[in-house]
């Protein structure tokens, strides 16, 4: 984990009512600003990125879940998985269907075929404890 991660992590703690001692702007303003002079932008550009009103946290619409999301999002352009898993997590940003497939992004993989010919009885009862072998069902912790 990076600095930028532990930051949009704290901004959830705090707005999630954990005694972390920083405002989740604060958290937030500081994972963006990390992530961005990682990949080496000017700080003059950095400012007004932060100065956006679509950025600004104090400013940005949606809820804290959404501004953090889609920032969180952003700074993992490059790690995918990491990026699939902020996305599952906050919910945000809103994705748009791809054309081709239609298909919405998976919330999770499914069990490989070869659970189910070998392993059969506990695969059965492993997809019935989560509530389906699908791409949509959502994991334990992408529930609220």
């Amino acid at each position: 984990m990076d600095y930028s991660e532990i930051s949009f992590l704290l901004a959830e703690a705090k707005e999630r009512g954990y005694n972390v001692p920083l405002p989740a702007a604060a958290y937030y303003t500081q994972a963006i600003t990390a992530n961005m002079q990682y990949w080496g932008i000017d700080s003059v550009d950095i400012a007004a990125y932060l100065a956006k009103a679509n950025v600004n946290y104090a400013t940005a619409s949606g809820t804290w879940k959404q501004k953090i999301g889609k920032q969180f999002w952003i700074a993992m352009y490059n790690r995918g998985f990491e990026a699939w898993t902020v996305w599952r997590k906050y919910d945000a940003p809103a994705l748009r269907l791809p054309a081709a497939t239609k298909a919405p992004v998976p919330n999770r993989f499914t069990y490989p075929v070869r659970e189910t010919t070998l392993n059969g009885s506990n695969y059965n009862q492993a997809a019935a404890a989560i509530g389906g072998d699908q791409l949509q069902t959502k994991l334990f912790w992408d529930k609220f």
